[in-house]
């Protein structure tokens, strides 16, 4: 029998508490045509809440699940919010419109075309993604295309702090409270994968010369990301600081999303993988350095490690033939996942990977669940056991 068997069916039947409809808009909160997942449901303050990256990941799990309808609709709900306002918003609450997060559209498109070979779906899906790489993340204002054809995270206020609630690590010791002066390595290697998904969407649908246009894109993306942000020496990706002209050497788990991205070479993934060391613990991986955080505790700082990244960081030891490692690390996070679960009956938002129990708390209580979490779980499981 499995050994994560007891996980597996709690989090199957726990699906259904975490499933909210709001149809209209109600108080903050913008209504939206399908049902949709929320990261909890249970009186906490995410309650009927449908986030944007969390979508990506929490797809991951429904698909496994064969939720499959549940997965498409949310999909839909990004495109809906997006033809309403021009933003898909880090989640779908009035006050929430001049911010977005991590993009991971195509990605979610792509994962849903792959189960539903629906051409025309992924045409109108797709198309609301050209336009929110242009008119968004690519826009001509400057907003969040600054320097070298490359992006930042940036709100429509233009303030360090909720440039940070953008990149989705809220908050952290990455940017050193300078967000707006930052390329982010994350941002721009999702962008670089928009590019290469549009590519191939495009070729799904015969349009080579679009094709074409992205695939162009995508490796002038690639070239300025390693020109930019690769460290030859240090043999690792960093964010960027372009006011500064300089890298911030400061190791997060964002310098491994050019390996999930594709965009890193054979060589460099080798050498990435080296550094590891400097984020593993017992318990799975810590999200940063130990060394040189705020003076107060950010969540998404060491020592607390977070589903989504660890999907993120596997799927990348994936892609360049590290099974080994990421198999390590999956059942290290797995292992922990459980651990809690035993002992709280809860699955949790983010855990502390060094002393093996739920996260450190930051800037709100710890929050039980979860979404991102119980679909990662479900989706790590399927791949290793």
């Amino acid at each position: 029998m499995n050994k994560f068997a007891d996980c597996l069916e709690y989090i199957n039947n726990y699906w259904e508490e975490l499933t909210c409809y709001l149809p209209n808009d109600k108080d903050v909160h913008i209504g939206l045509p399908n049902p949709f997942i929320s990261p909890s449901y249970d009186g906490g303050i995410f309650e009927n809440d449908q986030f944007y990256w969390d979508s990506y990941f929490i797809i991951l799990g429904l698909l496994e699940s064969e939720r499959v309808d549940l997965a498409k609709g949310m999909v839909e709900n990004l495109a809906y919010l997006y033809r309403r306002f021009g933003i898909i918003p880090s989640r779908n609450r009035y006050y929430d419109l001049g911010v977005s997060q991590p993009p991971f559209l195509t990605s979610m498109i792509l994962e849903v075309f792959n189960k539903t070979k629906d051409k025309k779906w992924l045409l109108n899906m797709s198309l609301i993604a050209e336009d929110e790489l242009k008119n968004y993340w690519m826009d001509d204002k400057k907003v969040h295309k600054v320097y070298m054809n490359l992006s930042r995270y940036c709100d429509h206020w233009h303030t360090n702090l909720t440039a940070e609630h953008e990149s989705g690590w809220d908050m952290t010791s990455r940017f050193n409270e300078k967000c707006l002066d930052f390329l982010p390595v994350d941002l721009n290697s999702l962008l670089y994968k928009y590019e290469i998904d549009l590519a191939e969407i495009s070729g799904i649908l015969g349009e080579e010369d679009k094709k074409e246009v992205y695939l162009r894109s995508a490796e002038l993306r690639k070239k300025n990301i390693n020109r930019l942000m690769w460290n030859e020496k240090k043999g690792f990706f960093f964010d960027y600081n372009f006011k500064m002209k300089k890298q911030r050497n400061f190791y997060s788990l964002a310098g491994f999303y050019p390996m999930w991205a594709g965009l890193a070479t054979e060589e460099q993934a080798k050498r990435i993988v080296r550094k590891l060391k400097k984020f593993e613990y017992r318990w799975g991986l810590a999200n940063t350095q130990s060394r040189g955080l705020s003076k107060r505790f950010k969540q998404w700082d060491y020592p607390n490690g977070w589903a989504n990244q660890h999907w993120i960081v596997i799927k990348a030891l994936l892609n360049y033939g590290f099974e080994e490692d990421a198999r390590r690390i999956a059942e290290k996070w797995l292992n922990l996942n459980r651990k809690v679960f035993k002992r709280t009956g809860k699955f949790w938002e983010k855990y502390n990977v060094v002393k093996g129990r739920v996260g450190k708390e930051g800037r709100y209580p710890n929050q039980s669940g979860f979404g991102w979490t119980n679909a990662v779980f479900v989706k790590l499981v399927k791949l290793f056991f």
